[in-house]
């Protein structure tokens, strides 16, 4: 019989060898809607204990209080701190369907759309790459993995040779096309490009909205060539204000939430630092540059303005949002991250 830590440690062991079989078996970029929306085959588990590992370092997480949509709790990884949802089977009985998340609604379109979020995304754009290539060697050819309507793959086509971009929402496609930038549906990225092919590979915001990255990274790395340079940009979980705001939730129990900006079933992982760094060492990367901003102002001020009338919580925080930015920004501990790598696999 094994004990309960022996039994913890078989399952890990379990974990890791399918894992492994998984990266064996297949590489392919392709994500479609349903992995993207969290509703792989396997989420839901059998019985009534949730499936705890950490999707960035594989280690056995712990439930909090915090559940989204009904249904998914947000976990945290005993290792690397790294917060992530799962479904939990004892709140999954009203329906028994996870909602599809879509993280293009229309006000997106717009809001992305805008000049000034755009100039806001562009100096972070220049900011980074500038750092990129002083660190890893010139960016000739550039893949953006989630490139929505283009903004990143527009700028980049000022700086690079040559510019691409994949994602999974046609209508942000098709918007990204009609700018005339070189952009497909992700199942189409082997049509797009050919192996090792590119100089960089970027994720602008997008790693946090899928339910298991590890497969959709190691796909997109295809395309990259060996000791070529990764870059991420995606929610920090460490941010000083999460702790907070979980914390207010917890000891008012609920009637004072602050967590609905913080929290939500669009953004699946929050990773940390030694999160980020744990994924990529599975995935053959090596970190040389992590940085710790906050979101574009223009960005964020329109978010605000647009729920600043949901509730008096969402009012409260629209106004103290420019002091928390200023001071997090101050000290060097914004609410993203953005990490540089390099490709050292498939050598």
């Amino acid at each position: 019989m094994l004990g309960p830590q022996g039994a913890a440690a078989a399952r890990r062991r379990i974990h890791r060898q399918h894992m492994h079989r998984k990266r064996k078996e297949g590489n392919g970029m392709t994500v479609s809607r349903v992995e993207y929306a969290g509703r792989q085959a396997g989420v839901d588990t059998a019985d009534d204990t949730p499936d705890l590992h950490c999707p960035a370092c594989l280690e056995q997480g712990k439930p909090l209080r915090m559940v989204v949509e009904g249904r998914y709790r947000l976990v945290r990884c005993r290792e690397c701190r790294t917060e992530y949802f799962r479904a939990d089977p004892a709140l999954a009985g009203c329906d028994g369907q996870a909602p599809v998340s879509e993280y293009w609604e229309q006000y997106k379109f717009g809001l992305y759309a805008s000049d000034e979020v755009r100039r806001g995304y562009e100096q972070r754009y220049e900011a980074t790459l500038d750092e990129a290539e002083r660190l890893t060697g010139r960016i000739g050819t550039v893949l953006d993995v989630g490139c929505g309507i283009g903004n990143f793959v527009s700028f980049a086509q000022t700086r690079c040779d040559r510019a691409y971009g994949v994602d999974v929402d046609a209508g942000a496609v098709n918007m990204a096309r009609s700018r005339g930038l070189r952009v497909a549906l992700s199942d189409d990225l082997d049509a797009l490009l050919p192996d090792a092919s590119m100089d960089a590979l970027t994720l602008w915001d997008v790693i946090e909205h899928l339910y298991d990255p590890f497969p959709v990274l190691n796909g997109a790395l295809r395309k990259l060539r060996p000791g070529g340079t990764v870059i991420f940009e995606t929610p920090d979980a460490s941010f000083p204000v999460r702790p907070v705001v979980l914390a207010v939730n917890a000891m008012s129990r609920g009637r004072v939430d602050l967590t609905g900006h913080m929290y939500y079933w669009e953004h699946k992982i929050y990773f940390t630092e030694a999160g980020m760094r744990a994924i990529l060492n599975r995935l053959e990367c090596e970190v040389i540059s992590v940085e710790r901003p906050t979101s574009p102002r223009a960005k964020m001020q329109e978010i605000f303005t647009r729920y600043a009338d949901a509730s008096w919580q969402s009012r409260a925080l629209a106004h103290a949002w420019p002091r928390l930015e200023g001071a997090a920004r101050r000290v060097g501990r914004g609410n993203k991250l953005i990490v540089i790598a390099q490709y050292t696999g498939r050598g």
